[in-house]
């Protein structure tokens, strides 16, 4: 009987998965969904839902799908030393990391995929609001910005907090303007995405990354200082919290979340630096926006958001 990896290798379906991280893809999904709640100080509509919804879906997978095309080359040379492998803490891969680069697809047929992705969700995204479309380019070029920097510095942590928050103020933009409250959430999103899961994913990736020159934290400074910036960083987005434009009660429930997603689990990490810990760390990390957004539903209820 052919092993139950090579079945779901051998699904054409679970290669593209794979390529646009299928299963952390809709963890994002909540983050432009948080953006209007906060905005709206509800649910939005129908219209929007389920516009959102698609413009989101094919905007995270084009995403993903399009950092592996940036970085096939460097991924290619990874997979000799694990990278390409899933592992027993891995929650972004079904199969193997990486497809493109392990040859299960190729780029042609790759770059059509991601080409198709972004176009459906540029029409929607101009639909729900022009400026949602605008914010979506600025996440596609801040991606490839992210990936040319891949061998030339850490600072590229920067340029992809600055992209993940700028996709959840596309879902405020799709419901109501930007104002200063949306530099409130704008920054505690982009605090959790550095914090949370790009240190984190490069201290766990640290010792394949190390073996093809790419620079992170982790291996420019050592696993016992990235798991320090991790930890400060962490503590910064429990503070950010207190700035969302909610009222008291539900920032009080979202510090909670926060403090449970991160700031505890961190403490643990500065204690453990190990890229398994940093695995653990970065899986609850990435279910923070869905949870945060399940614990303000109560409030709106309440109509007190």
């Amino acid at each position: 009987m052919e092993p139950l990896s090579g079945v779901v290798k051998s699904n054409y379906f679970v290669r593209f998965f794979d390529l646009a991280r299928g299963i952390q893809s809709p963890l994002s999904l909540p983050q432009p969904l948080l953006g209007a709640v906060i905005a709206l100080r509800a649910l939005p509509g129908p219209r929007v839902l389920i516009l959102g919804l698609i413009a989101a879906t094919a905007g995270y997978f084009a995403v993903f799908s399009l950092n592996d095309i940036l970085d096939h080359k460097t991924d290619r040379e990874s997979i000799g030393i694990g990278k390409a492998k899933r592992d027993a803490h891995d929650i972004g891969v079904t199969v193997f990391k990486h497809p493109l680069a392990h040859g299960d697809i190729s780029l042609v047929v790759a770059i059509t995929w991601v080409a198709f992705l972004m176009l459906i969700s540029g029409t929607f995204a101009y639909i729900l609001n022009p400026l949602c479309l605008w914010l979506f380019v600025g996440c596609i070029a801040l991606e490839t910005a992210y990936c040319s920097m891949r061998t030339v510095s850490w600072i590229k942590t920067f340029p992809t907090g600055i992209m993940v928050a700028m996709g959840g103020l596309a879902g405020w933009a799709a419901v109501a303007p930007l104002n200063i409250g949306a530099v409130g959430f704008f920054l505690f999103i982009a605090l959790w995405e550095i914090a949370g899961r790009n240190l984190a994913n490069d201290l766990a990736d640290a010792e394949s990354d190390r073996g093809v020159g790419i620079r992170t934290v982790a291996t420019t400074f050592g696993n016992r200082t990235s798991a320090t910036a991790i930890f400060i960083s962490a503590w910064m987005t429990v503070a950010s919290a207190m700035f969302l434009p909610i009222s008291l009660a539900a920032r009080l429930a979202t510090l909670g979340v926060t403090l449970w997603a991160m700031g505890v689990p961190s403490i643990m990490l500065l204690r453990i630096p190990t890229s398994e810990q940093a695995s653990i760390y970065f899986n609850r990390a990435s279910f923070f926006p869905l949870v945060v957004l399940v614990t303000l539903v109560p409030f709106l209820a309440l109509r007190s958001l």
